[in-house]
């Protein structure tokens, strides 16, 4: 009924009052899933929240991609997490990398315009993708995320010498100075990283 009405163009009492009976029918099939312990209550309760806030930034006008992908990027995460036993296996990391993309891709558009707001929250959700990453043991998330900071700082850095030239100059000289620092502090202990590097690796490869 809410959705009818929302689409409808009836007029409600405040805006904001569809969402707002979704939200709870969400909370209401959530508590019920808790309670009984069954996953589909759960995943059902997931997809209306989506809905709710579908009809939420529709409400209040806002156009921004990351407000309609990033929920359902958590989703598509959040439904791999929870419904791994029934999922086949071998749509996990399919799914986890469908689930990353939907998130981190929604900003590129307004980065592509030139959108210094953009590349922050970029850097803010591949950050909270490699965090999630980290506490899963996921690869796929880990891979996903670090390409996207690292793409996002470089980006970062050629708005950066568009907006003022001589950061170019800049940028390269410490770039230069940063390898050269590198490859001096590599050679030096060169034992200890390379025992560090196994430990990494060898971690890695428990992980999913």
């Amino acid at each position: 009924m809410g959705i009818v009405r929302e689409f409808s163009g009836r007029e409600v009492i405040w805006p904001g009052a569809n969402s707002l009976a979704l939200l709870c029918s969400a909370g209401l099939y959530f508590h019920h899933g808790i309670v009984r312990r069954e996953r589909g209550f759960i995943v059902l309760a997931g997809g209306i929240l989506n809905v709710s806030l579908l009809l939420l930034w529709r409400t209040l006008h806002l156009t921004d991609p990351q407000f309609y992908m990033v929920p359902v990027g958590l989703s598509i995460l959040g439904l791999v997490e929870l419904m791994k036993k029934e999922l086949p296996k071998a749509s996990h990391d399919l799914l986890r990398y469908i689930g990353a993309l939907t998130m981190l891709v929604s900003p590129t558009f307004e980065i592509l315009g030139g959108s210094w707001l953009h590349l922050i929250t970029l850097m803010v959700l591949s950050v909270v993708v490699v965090l999630v990453a980290i506490g899963l043991q996921l690869k796929a998330l880990m891979y996903t995320g670090s390409a996207f900071l690292l793409a996002d700082l470089v980006g970062m850095v050629v708005r950066s010498t568009i907006d003022h030239p001589a950061l170019l100059w800049v940028c390269g000289l410490g770039l230069g100075a940063a390898v050269i620092g590198l490859a001096a502090y590599c050679e030096r202990h060169r034992e200890d990283l390379l025992k560090r590097i196994r430990i990494i690796t060898s971690e890695l490869a428990t992980w999913n």
